[in-house]
């Protein structure tokens, strides 16, 4: 049983084999419907896509590429070397940054091919009986009671915060994700080490402050400070003038 907090309060998921085989029949309903839409397998996907456009060899080789440098990066910054040498604390800052950059490139990439992907036949049965499984296994502590009496009152608030947060939840322990997979990726391992960054992943300088990514000292919303305190632009200009407050000459006839 896994038991988790959300917004003060518990909950758990328990998965039993009534829940698996009730998302496994569900599973194999969907397909078969799925089937009779229209719906393409996964086999015949990436054919669609190249004769569609999304997705043709130059994409393919970008994805081998952002594969290939994502690895490539990992391996150096872990190693802690560059051309022989120990590796300086600011070029691994550098590296650690280009690293995380190709990775949302990388994620930005594959994005549509992965929603197409939830639209073919497999993709839409995996959904519902993920739905189903769901609903049969997350619980809330107090009560000991299913939080979502049916797979109609999940698809309904399926868009609240508490619904969204819990499947997420169910998701990262269904398909073993790791919480905290973002601080778990080696160039955040490296900026957390070196107090780059603070524990929620936000840049600080030495003494402690937020900064931007280029070291300028920032407030909590992320604007840039003056040593006063006060918010600039990126020039160092004032934030707080106002056209409705600033004052004028008034040179008019």
């Amino acid at each position: 049983m896994d038991r988790f907090e959300i917004e003060d309060k518990e909950y758990f998921i328990k998965i039993d084999p009534k829940g698996l085989a009730e998302g496994k029949k569900a599973h194999g309903r969907a397909f078969r419907e799925s089937l009779e839409g229209g719906a393409l397998l996964r086999k015949g996907l990436a054919k669609y896509m190249k004769e569609q456009g999304v997705w043709d060899d130059e994409k393919e080789t970008e994805y081998r590429k952002f594969v290939e440098d994502i690895n490539d990066m990992e391996h150096r910054l872990s190693s802690g070397r560059v051309d022989g040498r120990l590796m300086k604390i600011s070029e691994g800052k550098d590296l650690a940054l280009l690293l995380s950059e190709r990775r949302r490139g990388f994620r930005n990439l594959i994005a549509e091919r992965n929603l197409m992907d939830s639209d073919t036949a497999e993709g839409q049965a995996d959904n519902v009986q993920f739905e189903v499984l769901l609903v049969h296994s997350v619980y809330d502590y107090t009560t000991q009671k299913r939080v979502f009496d049916s797979a109609d009152e999940y698809t309904e608030k399926n868009s609240e915060e508490l619904t969204i947060k819990l499947a997420s939840k169910f998701a990262n322990i269904m398909y073993g994700v790791d919480d905290e997979y973002e601080k778990n990726l080696t160039e955040s391992k490296f900026l957390k080490r070196f107090k780059l960054i603070d524990d929620k992943g936000r840049f600080v300088n030495k003494e402690g402050h937020l900064v931007d990514i280029d070291g300028c000292v920032v407030d909590d919303e992320g604007y840039r400070l003056d040593p006063d305190g006060n918010r600039v632009d990126l020039s160092g200009r004032p934030l707080n003038v106002n056209v409705e407050t600033a004052e004028f000459e008034d040179d008019s006839d």
